[in-house]
C-alpha cells in the first residue's frame, strides 16, 4: 500500500478511536520496504502497531529499525521446531530463525527497555505437543498462544464442520481489515476478498462501515442464515469444536476465536 494512503487511512482510524495498527495482511510484512515509514506514522499519532513476522528477515538493522520507528507488539509465526518448523516453513531454517528471534528479544529487553511486546503463535502440525511447545518458548517470549490449524474459511478441511455457530460476532465487533489494494474486507480469513465491503480510495471507512454491503452481511450473521457468504463454510463456526485457542498465557484468550477480541463501536455506525 502506498505510504500517503496508509497515512490517509490512518487519520481515519485514529478519528473512529482506533488504538492498534495493525501493518500487515497475508504476507510477510518485512517484505514492505516502507514499513519502517508506516509504523512511525502510527506511533506520532499515539497509535500502538502490530506485526506478524516469520522473522527470516528480522536481522539486526532490521530490529534497530523496528524498535526505534516505535513498533509495540511483534508476534513471531513458528509452526514447529527444528525439522518440522522446516517442513511447514518451506526454504527457511529454524536456526536462522531462531537466531533473528532471540537477537530481537535482546535488543528490545537491552536497548530498549522491553518497549515491545512479543509472542509467538504455534500450530502443533507434526505431532509437538502443548507441553513441549511451552517449555521450549515460555522464557524467549512474554506470551504464548498455540491454535489448533483452521480452514481459512472453508479453503482447507482440518476440522469437521457439522453443525456451526450462528455467527463469529466479527462483523459487529470486528475488526476490519484493509488490502494492500486499498479494498476493505471484514475478515483475515478471506484470502481471496469474497467478503469485500467496499474501495477506500472511493469511500471513506466510516462511510464503508455504515454501507449497504457491510450491513446486509451484518443481518445475516444476525439472522444466522449465511447462504451465499464464506462464512457458511469457515470452520470458526464448529459447534463442535468452539475452543480453536488450545493455550494461551493470556488468560482471557481463551475459548475465543481471533473474531471477538476486537470491539467496533457498533451503535455508532449502524
Amino acid at each position: 500500500m502506498p505510504v500517503g494512503h496508509f497515512k490517509y487511512l490512518v487519520d481515519q482510524c485514529k478519528g473512529l478511536r482506533a488504538d492498534t495498527i495493525s501493518v500487515f495482511g497475508f504476507g510477510e510484512p518485512l517484505l514492505d520496504r516502507t514499513l519502517i515509514e508506516k509504523i512511525s506514522y502510527c506511533t506520532e499519532q499515539g497509535l500502538k502497531t502490530f506485526i506478524t513476522t516469520n522473522a527470516s528477515l528480522l536481522n539486526i538493522d532490521m530490529t534497530g529499525l523496528l524498535l526505534n520507528a516505535g513498533l509495540s507488539h511483534i508476534r513471531f509465526s513458528a509452526h514447529g521446531t527444528f525439522d518440522d518448523y522446516e517442513k511447514m516453513h518451506v526454504g527457511l531454517k529454524f536456526a536462522d530463525a531462531w537466531c533473528n528471534i532471540a537477537n530481537f528479544v535482546y535488543i528490545n529487553e537491552n536497548r530498549f527497555n522491553h518497549a515491545c511486546k512479543t509472542d509467538v503463535s504455534v500450530i502443533p502440525m507434526h505431532g509437538e505437543t502443548i507441553e513441549s511447545i511451552i517449555k521450549f518458548w515460555e522464557k524467549i517470549v512474554d506470551d504464548i498462544e498455540i491454535w489448533k490449524p483452521h480452514g481459512w474459511a472453508g479453503g482447507r478441511s482440518y476440522r469437521e464442520l457439522k453443525r456451526r455457530l450462528k455467527s463469529c460476532g466479527r462483523p459487529f465487533n470486528g475488526p476490519i481489515q484493509i488490502q494492500a489494494d486499498g479494498k476493505m474486507i471484514i475478515c483475515c480469513f478471506d484470502t481471496n476478498g469474497e467478503l469485500t465491503v467496499g474501495d477506500t480510495n472511493k469511500e471513506s471507512i466510516e462511510d464503508i462501515l455504515k454501507g449497504e454491503r457491510f450491513n446486509e452481511i451484518r443481518r445475516k450473521h444476525a439472522s444466522g442464515d449465511l447462504s451465499g457468504l464464506i462464512c457458511e463454510r469457515c470452520d470458526q463456526l464448529n459447534f463442535e469444536d468452539t475452543s480453536p485457542l488450545l493455550y494461551s498465557t493470556i488468560d482471557n484468550e481463551i475459548n475465543k476465536t481471533s473474531s471477538t477480541k476486537f470491539k467496533l463501536h457498533v451503535e455508532e455506525i449502524n
